[in-house]
């Protein structure tokens, strides 16, 4: 079930699924998956924060 939900959501420009759909008890695995992707619960990337970047902010 948590592949699923990773794939649903890496695929969310045509899917439209978002960590929002996911059951509470599989929300954290999920979200454990799609952060090893670099993804977010809504499928976008993840910028890591480095002193680079902050920087720049």
């Amino acid at each position: 079930m948590v592949d699923g939900y990773v794939l649903l959501i890496a695929n969310t420009d045509k899917t439209g699924s978002t960590i929002d759909r996911v059951p509470a008890k599989l929300k954290a695995p999920v979200l454990v998956k799609l952060n090893a992707l670099g993804l977010d619960g809504y499928g976008n990337p993840i910028e890591e924060t480095t002193e680079e970047t902050q920087a720049l902010a």
